[in-house]
C-alpha cells in the first residue's frame, strides 16, 4: 500500500503549482496584493439547450464566462441530462487535464535540457500509469461510494452519446482525491457583518493556468431522492463532487488542504484511500443536511479519506463553523474555540477563517483586514479586499450569500495567466434558476 501512496503522491506533484507574490504597500499588515477593483458583472443568462430533466445557459462578457445547468430527477436522469447538455465539453475537460499533465512535465524536464521527443516518450509511458492510479483509487473507494454517484456518472456517459466514457468520467472525479489545494475559507455572520447576514468566502488556490478553467460551471441539482435539498455545485463541468456548493436551504461549503506540523495534534492526522471520497461526501452534506448539527453528524459518521480543512455556513443556524477533517478525526470550531488564535490570527466575534497558508498560519493579512472591517463585512470585503490584498483564489473566488441566494463568482482566465482574484466577479442570482415557476425569456429570466 505504501508504494501505491507514493505513486499517488508523485502523480499529484504534476498538478501542484507554486504561488508568486508581490510586495506592494498595503493598508493591511502582512498583505502583499492590491484590492480587486474590477467591476461586478450582472450578466444575462443566454439559453443554450433544453432536454428532458435539464436546461443550460451561459453568462458571458469578453473573457468572463460561466456555464450554468439545471438538472432534476433521479441520479441517473440528472446525469443523462448533464451528458446531453454538456457531454462534449465534459469530454474535452478530461482531455484538458491529461494535456495539462504533459505540459507540466514538459515545463519541468525542459529545464534540464531534455529534448521534446524524449519528454513525449516519458509522458507516453507515464500517462497509462496515471490512468491506472485513478482507476485503482475508484476500485479501492467503491465500497463506500453511494449508488447515486455511480448512477449519475453512468447517466453522464450515456447521455453524452459517446463524447465521454463512463471510465473517463469516473477517473476525472477521482482527481480531487489525489490533489487538494491551498485555498482560503472565511465565514462572517452576526456582529461581524454590516447587516448581520451570513457570508461565506471560498477562494481556490490551485493551478490558475490549468485548462479546466475553459469550462467553469454552476450546476443546479433538484434531486427527487427523498430528503434532498436543491443545491448549486460550483466548480468545473464534469466534476460532480463538491469543491464549493450551496443549498437553497442555506448550507454552504468550501475546503482547503490540511497539513499538520509535528506536535500540532496529540493524535496526528492521517489519510486513507479506503473510504468515501471527500468531494462526494461534501456534496452529500449540502444535499441532505438541514443545519450544522446534521452536517457535523454526517462528517463524524463516515469513513473519511483525505486531510482537509472545511468551512460550513448555515442559514438555518445563522452561523458558520470550521472543521479539521482527517481519516482519524473531525474537530469542529466556531468563532470562539479555535485552538490556534494568535496575534496574526485574532479571535473576532462572528468570524471564522483559514487563510491559504499551512495552519496555524503566521500571516496577519486576513486577520488584519477582518479586524479593521469587523462589524461592516460584506461581499465586497471578501472578493475585493480579502481575495485581492491576500492574493488568494488564483483559480476561483466564490462569495456566497445564503439568505439572498446569490453568489459572486470568478475563475482564472482561460488561455492567459490572469488570476481569479484579479478579475471581475460575476453576480449570479441562484433564485432565478432554482425558483419554481421560472421560464427562460430573452437573455435572462421572467417569472411565469
Amino acid at each position: 500500500m505504501r508504494s501505491i501512496l507514493q505513486a499517488l503522491l508523485a502523480t499529484t506533484l504534476l498538478f501542484v503549482g507554486t504561488a508568486t507574490a508581490r510586495y506592494d504597500d498595503t493598508p493591511y499588515m502582512g498583505c502583499t496584493g492590491v484590492p480587486n477593483n474590477s467591476p461586478v458583472l450582472d450578466l444575462p443568462a443566454t439559453p443554450l439547450k433544453t432536454v428532458p430533466n435539464g436546461q443550460s445557459w451561459k453568462m458571458e462578457q469578453d473573457t468572463n464566462f460561466v456555464y450554468i445547468a439545471k438538472l432534476s430527477g433521479t441520479p441517473y436522469q440528472m446525469g443523462y441530462a448533464y451528458g446531453q447538455l454538456f457531454g462534449k465539453e465534459i469530454g474535452d475537460n478530461f482531455n484538458n487535464v491529461l494535456n495539462y499533465g504533459y505540459t507540466k512535465l514538459e515545463s519541468i524536464l525542459s529545464k534540464f535540457g531534455i529534448p521534446e521527443v524524449m519528454i513525449y516518450y516519458i509522458w507516453s509511458q507515464a500517462q497509462p500509469a496515471v490512468l491506472y492510479l485513478l482507476d485503482l483509487n475508484w476500485q479501492i473507494a467503491e465500497p463506500w461510494i453511494p449508488q447515486r454517484f455511480v448512477d449519475e456518472l453512468r447517466g453522464i456517459a450515456d447521455g453524452s452519446g459517446g463524447a465521454v466514457t463512463e471510465q473517463n468520467i469516473r477517473r476525472a472525479n477521482m482527481l480531487p482525491e489525489l490533489t487538494q489545494a491551498a485555498c482560503s475559507i472565511v465565514g462572517s455572520w452576526g456582529a461581524a457583518s454590516q447587516d448581520g447576514k451570513l457570508y461565506h468566502l471560498r477562494a481556490l488556490d490551485w493551478e490558475p493556468t490549468a485548462p479546466v478553467n475553459q469550462y467553469p460551471s454552476v450546476v443546479i441539482y433538484e434531486p427527487s431522492e427523498e430528503g434532498s435539498e436543491t443545491f448549486a455545485n460550483i466548480g468545473y463541468l464534469g466534476l460532480i463532487g463538491s469543491l464549493t456548493a450551496m443549498s437553497k436551504l442555506g448550507i454552504s461549503v468550501g475546503e482547503k488542504v490540511f497539513y499538520a506540523r509535528a506536535g500540532d495534534y496529540e493524535d496526528p492526522p492521517h489519510i486513507t484511500y479506503y473510504g468515501k471520497p471527500w468531494a462526494f461526501h461534501l456534496r452529500d452534506t449540502v444535499q441532505f443536511a438541514k443545519n450544522l448539527a446534521d452536517v457535523e453528524q454526517m462528517l463524524f459518521n463516515v469513513n473519511r479519506t483525505m486531510m482537509i480543512h472545511l468551512g460550513y455556513g448555515s442559514l438555518p443556524d445563522k452561523a458558520f463553523r470550521g472543521h479539521d477533517y482527517a481519516a482519524n478525526f473531525v474537530i469542529p470550531y466556531d468563532d470562539k474555540n479555535y485552538t490556534h488564535y494568535s496575534q496574526a490570527h485574532p479571535q473576532l466575534d462572528g468570524i471564522f477563517y483559514y487563510d491559504r497558508q499551512v495552519q496555524p498560519s503566521g500571516s496577519p493579512c486576513i486577520g488584519s483586514i477582518l479586524n479593521a472591517t469587523h462589524g461592516s463585512v460584506n461581499p465586497a470585503t471578501m472578493y475585493r479586499d480579502i481575495a485581492g490584498y491576500d492574493e488568494t483564489g488564483n483559480a476561483q473566488v466564490i462569495v456566497m450569500d445564503p439568505e439572498a441566494q446569490e453568489i459572486w463568482a470568478t475563475w482564472s482566465q482561460y488561455g492567459a495567466s490572469v488570476n481569479a482574484y484579479e478579475r471581475s466577479p460575476m453576480h449570479i442570482k441562484l433564485a432565478d434558476f432554482w425558483g419554481a415557476g421560472m421560464k427562460c425569456g430573452g437573455g435572462g429570466f421572467l417569472s411565469a
